[in-house]
């Protein structure tokens, strides 16, 4: 799946190159089709569009205050198709909810990624870095690393 955090520039028109290395991939896992959306933590979610209809009929079933996140989440979504040099354009909207101007780090997250500002990015991995490392491991629930 994906993994790995590429800093990339948005273009003048706010399109975003996706790397090479997950080209092929997005491409035959849904025919270079993605779902981008907003996350309330502040970044965007990229799924290809084979992966982002289990996590919709999960947000579907959401109630309470569950279900404002997800009309959040559902109600920015939007389907778009890499062009043939492998570029989204990043809806407007969507880039200005998330802050992102010209530098972006793409962050995989297995089966999905988020696309952050860069030095929002950067701030959050600098607060987990500062993280006392027992306390971490206390928070890793015994998960070895």
């Amino acid at each position: 799946m994906f993994s790995g955090v590429s800093t990339l520039n948005l273009d003048s028109k706010g399109r975003l190159a996706i790397p090479a290395k997950h080209r092929e991939l997005l491409s035959a896992m849904s025919e270079s089709r993605i779902m981008i959306t907003l996350n309330p933590e502040g970044c965007l979610l990229i799924y290809p569009k084979t992966e982002w209809q289990p996590i919709y009929e999960q947000l579907r079933k959401l109630s309470g205050a569950q279900a404002a996140v997800a009309r959040v989440i559902v109600g920015f979504a939007e389907e778009l198709e890499l062009d043939s040099a492998g570029r989204v354009l990043v809806p407007t909207k969507l880039r200005e909810r998330a802050g992102l101007d010209k530098e972006v780090a793409l962050v995989g997250m297995g089966n999905k990624f988020e696309l952050w500002d860069d030095a929002r990015w950067n701030a959050k991995v600098d607060a987990v870095m500062a993280i006392d490392p027992v306390s971490l491991a206390d928070q890793m629930q015994g998960i070895v690393l």
